[in-house]
């Protein structure tokens, strides 16, 4: 439980994604967090006064919408839910039905576009891998979704037999070395995977600026400079971040 008290405006933003829900007291650098599902039971804070929250969501409805009601309820203020617009002079989407891209997606690309202003292609290694193009004027042109690193080695552990009993065993960085077990092998193979999906991703558009963002950015980066000798940009709080752009 996290208990604070200050005087001044007090702004949280939360960026739930599919596995854990991250917050942050504007002003300050420490990141919480706790697993999306108990979002539904209690956000696990105890601040004595908010004045705003700005939440980006990914999660069902019945999760997102549980925490707004326990916002509304304990400290009497409106959350404000980010939403994918073309009302915005950061970001113009590429999907015609704008609710069918991740809030997540969009506020990184936000993030990163203001953060360099320049052509950039932004990777979120998450839960998904996704990756998405952003050009010069900040049009977006359009994307790539695949699973990610951990949802790849849980379709080996669960869906095919005697592959990957334990996937805990495996390192977490990727390797591209031929394997001599089958651990090794299936960490060889998702790796390979993974390196094609950067190839892919830089071939698009070269001379686009490359920015890793989400949970395991840390080992395509080391892929990235190890393999491909990429430069790239790593982005740590991105969703974070552009919530404050997106709504200021």
């Amino acid at each position: 439980m996290v208990v604070r008290c200050r005087l001044g405006p007090m702004i949280v933003d939360i960026d739930i994604g599919n596995s854990f829900a991250k917050w942050r007291v504007v002003g300050e650098s420490t990141i919480e967090r706790q697993p999306t599902a108990s979002l539904i039971e209690d956000w696990q804070v105890s601040y004595a006064e908010l004045s705003r929250v700005r939440i980006a969501s990914v999660a069902n409805a019945k999760i997102s919408d549980a925490l707004l009601q326990s916002i509304r309820s304990r400290w009497g203020i409106e959350p404000e839910v980010a939403r994918v617009t073309r009302d915005t002079t950061v970001i113009q989407p590429a999907y015609d039905i704008l609710p069918r891209l991740g809030v997540d997606r969009w506020l990184g690309m936000v993030s990163a576009y203001t953060k360099l202003k320049e052509p950039c292609v932004v990777v979120s290694a998450g839960t998904a891998l996704t990756a998405d193009w952003v050009d010069a004027s900040g049009q977006h042109l359009g994307g790539y979704i695949a699973p990610g690193y951990q949802k790849l080695l849980e379709v080996l552990h669960s869906g095919v037999a005697n592959v990957l009993r334990d996937k805990s065993q495996l390192s977490s960085d990727l390797d591209l070395s031929l394997g001599v077990s089958t651990e090794s092998c299936v960490l060889g193979g998702v790796s390979a995977m993974l390196s094609g999906f950067l190839l892919q991703v830089v071939a698009q558009r070269p001379g686009f600026s490359l920015v890793l963002t989400g949970g395991d950015a840390k080992t395509l980066l080391l892929t990235c400079a190890q393999q491909h000798n990429l430069h790239v940009e790593l982005l740590s709080t991105p969703v974070l971040d552009g919530l404050a752009i997106a709504l200021p």
